[in-house]
């Protein structure tokens, strides 16, 4: 089972008319979703940061909400798993493990695909790489041609 990072999430959902490239890498990743010959999670961590992007690019509050609305839909459609946020102490373990991610906003992410024994994370966030040797990271071109 591979976790599915925001930058992921995003360019499936939100971005894809400004980067449709990797709107196209995704919508194959989530086709091997589909079809069963890839298994994949995401976090409520996840889910939270595309909210907010959305909040946050949306030119007003109720038209940004309901672009956030409507990518979780989107994204909660698909065959993922959600992972829950982990315990304090899985937090402090896991982020001793991890202070070499130079993004805090990151931690999570790794952490909870840590926890949860998943083989991979997926993302365009190249902050992933300096923890490579701890837990694989990816981009879906590079996963999808593996």
């Amino acid at each position: 089972m591979v976790y599915l990072d925001t930058s992921v999430l995003l360019a499936y959902t939100l971005t894809q008319a400004v980067e449709p490239q990797r709107h196209r890498a995704t919508e194959k990743l989530v086709n091997r979703l589909r079809d069963g010959s890839v298994q994949a999670a995401t976090s409520f961590y996840a889910l939270h940061e595309v909210y907010l992007f959305a909040l946050d690019t949306g030119p007003d509050f109720p038209t940004g909400s309901a672009y956030g609305k409507a990518a979780l839909e989107h994204i909660l459609a698909l065959p993922v798993r959600i992972l829950p946020s982990v315990s304090r102490v899985e937090r402090a373990m896991y982020g001793r493990k991890f202070r070499a991610l130079r993004d805090a906003s990151d931690l999570p992410h790794a952490i909870v695909a840590a926890v949860y024994d998943c083989d991979a994370i997926v993302t365009y966030d190249t902050h992933f790489r300096t923890i490579a040797h701890l837990i694989p990271c990816t981009t879906p071109e590079e996963f999808l041609t593996a």
